[in-house]
C-alpha cells in the first residue's frame, strides 16, 4: 500500500515528488523546504480523506455515481454470501480522477488550515495512489446494536486489518454516500477519513522541543485566557502551525495512568537508560508536571534545571511511555543537542520505531544518523547478520531494508527555487553530496 505525493512551487520548493515509506529522510541545506514537505505530509496523514475532497462531495458527479455503484454491488455480494471479496484496481481510474478533482478544489485550503496562514502558497498538488492491485477489501454483513436497535451493518476491512462500519440502512437509502466514499479511500490510502479532536496517532515533534516543553503550561494558560476571558481590549494572537499546536495537545492529554504497548515501552526504556540516565514522568498532580529522575535519585526534579538532553527526548520518551496507539512519528532534527554518540543512539531508536511498523518521518542535518541507517541496511543484507548483529548487541528489530527507507535531498537554488531529489541507494547505502560537499570544503582549510 503506498502513495506519492507531487507539489509544484509549493514555498521555495519549485517541485517534487515523494513516496511515503516506512523510514523517509528529508536531508539538505537550511531554510530550503524541508519542514513544509513533512508538515504537508503529516497534513495530509491527520486531517484526513475528507479534508482532501470535501468540495467534489458537495457536487452530484458522473464519478461520484460511478464510484456509489461498484460500492453497492459489493455490498449486494456481501449481504447474499454474507462476506465478498473485492479488489481496490478495479475502480482505480475512477479513484484516482476524484482525488485528483478534490485535490484541484482543496489545496489552497488545506495549506492554509496546515499553517494556520494565507501565506504559504502551492500551485499544484497530486496524489499518485500506488500499489492498487495489493489491495482487497472485505465487505461483511454484520448484526449489529445500535442503541438499543439491533440493525444489519455493514464492516469494511482492508489487508491490514484497519476497518469502518456503517448501517446497511444508511447505503441503501443514500444517507452517507461522501461518507461510504472516504471510507474506501481512507482504506486504501491507509490515511484517517478526517481529523478527530483528542485522537492522534500521526504525531509531530517540533525542532523547538526544550522550548515548547519549558513553556507548554504557560502556552495553555495564555491560550485558555484568549478563549474564554472576555477583556476590554485584548491583543490578537498569531497562531502556531497546526503541527505544533497538535504536539502541545498530546504533551497536555498524556495521562500517567495510560500506558502503551511493551514494544514502546521497551524503547522508551533504552531512552532513559542509554540517553537520559534517569527516567522522565509525569506528575500525577493535575497540571501534570514533567519531573526527570537522575538514575539512583527517587526525587524527581522540573525540565527547566535539566540537560538539553533530557529537555529534548523527553517529548519522545513520554509519548512512547504513555500513547496507546502511534502510527506515525514526523520528527523534525531528531539530533538536536546530542553529543555525536548520542546520535548514533537515537538513530537506533528510529529503526527500532520504522522496523515495529511506526511510519518516520524526520529532517535531519546528521550524517551520523544517516551512517547508522546505512549500517542497518547493509547488515541485513549480509548471510551472517544474525552472528553480527549478536556481536553488536543488535537484534532484528534494529535492522531495516533498502526498500524500507527513502531519503530525499532538498538543494536551494537562488532564484530559482529549491531542487528536490531523491537518492539511490547504493551497494554502501545512501551517500548524501550536500553533507560530504561541506566535509570536502572545511578539509580542504586544512593547513
Amino acid at each position: 500500500m503506498g502513495w506519492k505525493l507531487k507539489v509544484l512551487e509549493y514555498g521555495k520548493i519549485k517541485s517534487a515528488e515523494i513516496e511515503v515509506s516506512p523510514l523517509t529522510l528529508f536531508v539538505g541545506d537550511n531554510n530550503s523546504g524541508k519542514s513544509y514537505l513533512m508538515a504537508l505530509l503529516w497534513g495530509i496523514q491527520n486531517l484526513g480523506v475528507s479534508e482532501l475532497i470535501s468540495s467534489v462531495l458537495r457536487e452530484e458527479t458522473k464519478l461520484e455515481h460511478e464510484l456509489i455503484g461498484w460500492i453497492r454491488a459489493q455490498v449486494a455480494l456481501a449481504c447474499e454470501q454474507g462476506e465478498h471479496i473485492a479488489q481496490v484496481c478495479e475502480i482505480e481510474k475512477e479513484l484516482q480522477a476524484f482525488l485528483r478533482e478534490g485535490l484541484r478544489q482543496n489545496k489552497d485550503n488545506l495549506v492554509k488550515k496546515i499553517f494556520n496562514s494565507s501565506d504559504v502558497k502551492i500551485k499544484d498538488l497530486q496524489i499518485e495512489l500506488k500499489d492498487l492491485d495489493k489491495i482487497s477489501l472485505t465487505f461483511t454483513k454484520l448484526k449489529d446494536r445500535w442503541g438499543s436497535e439491533e440493525l444489519d451493518s455493514l464492516r469494511i476491512k482492508n489487508n491490514t486489518g484497519t476497518e469502518y462500519t456503517i448501517k446497511l440502512s444508511e447505503i441503501e437509502w443514500g444517507y452517507q454516500n461522501n461518507l461510504i466514499i472516504c471510507m474506501i479511500l481512507s482504506l486504501a490510502m491507509e490515511i484517517s477519513i478526517g481529523e478527530v479532536n483528542g485522537i492522534y496517532e500521526n504525531i509531530y515533534l517540533p525542532a523547538a522541543r526544550t522550548g515548547f516543553m519549558l513553556t507548554k503550561d504557560i502556552i495553555n494558560k495564555a491560550g485558555r485566557n484568549a478563549a474564554f476571558n472576555i477583556g476590554v481590549q485584548q491583543e490578537e494572537m498569531i497562531p502556531f502551525i497546526r503541527p505544533i499546536n497538535q504536539f502541545l495537545d498530546v504533551m497536555n492529554d498524556l495521562s500517567f495512568d495510560s500506558k502503551a504497548d511493551r514494544g514502546a515501552a521497551a524503547i522508551a526504556e533504552y531512552l532513559e537508560n542509554y540517553m537520559a540516565e534517569g527516567t522522565v514522568e509525569m506528575s500525577t498532580l493535575p497540571n501534570k508536571e514533567v519531573l526527570y529522575v537522575p538514575a539512583g535519585q527517587e526525587k524527581g526534579i522540573p525540565l527547566r534545571i535539566v540537560s538539553a538532553v533530557v529537555t529534548e527526548i523527553s517529548p519522545l520518551i513520554l509519548i512512547l511511555k504513555h500513547k496507546k496507539r502511534v502510527k506515525g512519528l514526523f520528527y523534525e532534527e531528531p539530533e538536536m543537542c546530542l553529543h555525536p554518540q548520542l546520535q548514533q543512539k537515537i538513530a537506533r531508536v528510529i529503526c527500532q520505531l520504522a522496523s515495529a511498523g511506526v511510519k518516520m518521518t524526520l529532517t535531519t542535518h546528521s550524517d551520523i544518523i544517516l551512517q547508522h541507517i546505512n549500517n542497518m541496511i547493509r547488515l541485513s543484507e549480509r548471510q551472517d547478520a544474525e552472528r553480527i548483529c549478536s556481536e553488536l548487541g543488535y537484534d532484528s528489530g534494529d535492522l531495516l531494508k533498502a526498500e524500507e527507507v527513502k531519503v530525499y535531498q532538498l538543494k536551494s537554488n537562488a532564484g530559482e527555487g529549491t531542487k528536490v531529489e531523491e537518492l539511490p541507494c547504493g551497494k554502501n547505502g545512501f551517500a548524501v553530496p550536500t553533507f560530504n560537499d561541506a566535509l570536502d570544503r572545511i578539509m580542504e582549510e586544512a593547513f
